[in-house]
């Protein structure tokens, strides 16, 4: 049965089935959404606090998207996402008006009405139909979403991006676990440089390590390559911090807020000290088999550390 659920954020509006729904769902926005906020500490707190914080909007947050650890992707999006971002007001669409006018829109001043002789050609309909319409001084194209927690943008959403900043800050936690004292992850992670990390993600196509670049060009490349995985984290962290509040995708600066009590702060750092938190979608053998893959660094840029 067609499903008359409606998301902006996905590449069709409407699904002939749950399996097609699903599988789009799991490669859209809304899944880099809740990725996001698995890589949040605060957002790990609130759910083992259930809900208990200081700050409206990350409990408003929690209230909506629940403990995004307990529930694989599938699960979550049939208890919690379809509701979050299925359009809530009826998509506008071209209708035929009554003969008594009886079915006219409320709000007139964003509709055309037209006559339409029924002898014409459905050519010739479109091409004078298509003249009216860019006649309209006033119209204007508008892409807004009704849904329970909308996207902050609807167009030019670039993915890839979003996913390479998500998993660099994955590996690069994973580099900061690794290289602790005790810790059992191991190579390549515990002693990974930033740079490396850049290489493993093949970040910055003219930053590639080739034969023959040389001492000052090794260096080059190599500086370029950690500025671009700095970057690449710094864009993480902002995403986090407004995917906390209930903004995705955005770049927003968000400042510093109140949301624990002394005693649940003081809980939530003896937790992170003792890696009760560790991202659940930092998949260790993945991005191990990634860097085997990876180019290797040439000796050169082994004279340069991080």
């Amino acid at each position: 049965m067609e499903n008359t659920v409606v998301y902006k954020g996905m590449k069709r509006l409407r699904y002939s089935s749950s399996a097609e729904e699903i599988k789009d769902a799991y490669h859209s926005p809304y899944k880099l959404w809740r990725d996001y906020l698995r890589l949040s500490k605060d957002y790990w707190w609130v759910c083992q606090q259930k809900g208990d914080t200081l700050d409206a909007e990350l409990k408003a947050m929690y209230e909506d998207f629940g403990d995004v650890y307990a529930l694989g992707f599938n699960d979550w999006w049939h208890q919690k996402g379809r509701a979050l971002f299925a359009e809530q007001v009826k998509l506008p669409a071209v209708k035929q008006v009554s003969d008594d006018f009886s079915n006219l829109s409320p709000n007139p001043q964003h509709h055309l009405v037209v006559e339409i002789p029924l002898n014409l050609t459905e050519r010739t309909i479109s091409r004078q139909l298509m003249k009216i319409l860019r006649a309209q001084p006033n119209r204007e194209i508008k892409r807004v979403s009704h849904a329970k927690r909308p996207l902050a943008k609807l167009v030019g959403i670039r993915k890839r991006v979003l996913r390479t900043a998500h998993d660099i800050w994955c590996v690069n936690h994973l580099v900061s676990l690794a290289k602790q004292e005790g810790s059992n992850i191991g190579a390549p992670f515990n002693k990974m440089t930033t740079h490396q990390m850049g290489v493993g993600f093949r970040l910055v196509r003219n930053c590639m390590p080739r034969a023959g670049d040389g001492i000052e060009g090794g260096r080059k490349k190599r500086n370029g390559m950690k500025v671009a995985v700095s970057r690449m984290l710094n864009r993480a962290d902002t995403l986090i911090a407004n995917a906390e509040i209930g903004k995705f995708p955005s770049f927003e600066k968000i400042e510093l807020r109140e949301r624990w009590t002394d005693e649940q702060q003081k809980a939530l750092n003896t937790a992170l000290a003792n890696n009760q938190w560790i991202p659940p979608a930092a998949d260790i053998e993945e991005f191990r088999k990634m860097f085997e893959r990876a180019p290797k660094v040439a000796a050169s840029f082994k004279m340069w550390s991080d």
